[in-house]
């Protein structure tokens, strides 16, 4: 979610607030995603805050997920023995 959430660039309390995530919480999975370089620290000093952007490594993450999540729907739905057309 936080990922997600920072394609556009946000910034911390917005990021917070839409992953349903505390200070302590945010702070640890923020300081994991930079490190990582999924997500990148920019100061806005037109409003003197900081925003999180995510990477284009960020994003791929993302799109690799996305693309999980489809394959193990349709895993799902064969080991039940069901047809879907998609």
């Amino acid at each position: 979610m936080i990922l997600f959430t920072a394609i556009n660039g946000e910034r911390k309390s917005t990021i917070m607030a839409k992953a349903h995530l505390n200070y302590r919480q945010i702070m640890k999975y923020i300081n994991i995603l930079v490190i990582n370089e999924l997500v990148v620290e920019r100061s806005n000093l037109s409003e003197g805050s900081t925003m999180y952007h995510t990477t284009d490594k960020g994003k791929n993450y993302l799109d690799m997920y996305e693309e999980s999540k489809a394959y193990n729907l349709t895993s799902n739905l064969y080991v039940v023995g069901k047809e879907i057309k998609i």
